[in-house]
């Protein structure tokens, strides 16, 4: 379930960085993973770049609690050197090498530590969070290992991840606007019908297109059993979340798709900005039975 959350905004999921170049000599593709992390007021920070069929881009996630934010942008990137702008919040360069003495294990691809030197600085909407990092350690993986790799295990591939439902508890996900549009706000509720007392997950997010980037900021948590009240039999849905989040929400299934009408008070806020309406009736909304499963 932790899993499905993280995926419900895929657009920022992901925490390393697959960078092409050739291997000295080797004449072959290499692709060099890299991840760190920092803590900066009260709030957790992990920073990544990722390759996506040529694609290469830079990414924030920021956590304080149960709100969090991403932010996304292209970055350029060479056998030794980082670097991404985040339109006028900030910027990134640094040049990295594996850290010396640093602890190493080949298992298909080595794995080692890592250190960065250079620049990297960000500052949040509205100033909710700044910092700077001249230097930090993280970690550095290449795909496939060098030769002088000592053990030569095999290591499978990072494969693209396709969920599948559980026969118990129930999904229901509202989403308004569209990539298109250049923003969209996303409500999801996770139950898997467990018994008594227990848990259920919900994310929500206002994502956008902004100086280059894409933005993503909105909560994560968990909460009682009873925020989500569902019956699929009859196609409704009762959503009154803990803080951070205000209002509520009600779902009426209308057909037989699982879709239909999401309205109500509910909201969140967003770190940085102004608070953000998460029911109406431009949501499209609907609830079907089972809640995502890792393979």
């Amino acid at each position: 379930m932790r899993r499905a959350l993280a995926l419900t905004c895929v657009l920022f999921a992901g925490l390393l960085v697959a960078l092409p170049a050739l291997a000295p000599g080797a004449g072959r593709e290499v692709e060099r993973d890299l991840a760190f992390a920092l803590e900066a007021e009260g709030f957790a920070v992990l920073v990544s770049v990722s390759n996506n069929d040529g694609e290469v881009s830079a990414a924030i996630r920021i956590k304080r609690g149960p709100q969090v934010a991403y932010y996304s942008a292209p970055a350029k990137v060479t056998a030794d050197r980082v670097t991404a702008r985040f339109g006028s919040l900030g910027e990134l360069d640094y040049r990295f090498a594996p850290k010396p003495n640093g602890r190493v294990e080949c298992t298909g691809s080595e794995r080692a530590e890592a250190v960065f030197d250079g620049t990297f600085a960000f500052t949040g909407e509205n100033g909710y969070v700044h910092f700077e990092a001249s230097h930090i350690e993280g970690a550095l993986q290449i795909y496939p290992e060098p030769r002088n790799c000592t053990q030569q295990r095999l290591a499978g591939r990072v494969v693209p991840y396709h969920p599948h439902y559980s026969d118990e508890g129930a999904t229901m996900e509202a989403v308004a606007g569209s990539r298109a549009e250049g923003k969209i706000r996303e409500v999801s509720a996770y139950d898997d019908g467990g018994r008594g007392s227990h848990k259920i997950f919900l994310f929500a997010i206002l994502a956008e297109e902004r100086e280059g980037m894409t933005v993503g900021r909105g909560v994560q948590l968990a909460a009682g059993s009873g925020a989500f009240r569902w019956n699929l039999d009859r196609g409704t849905a009762t959503l009154r979340p803990p803080a951070p989040f205000t209002g509520s929400a009600t779902f009426s299934r209308r057909g037989h798709n699982g879709h239909g009408i999401w309205k109500g008070s509910l909201g969140m806020p967003i770190l940085g900005g102004e608070p953000v309406k998460l029911a109406g009736g431009e949501f499209r909304a609907f609830i079907h039975k089972g809640v995502p499963q890792d393979e």
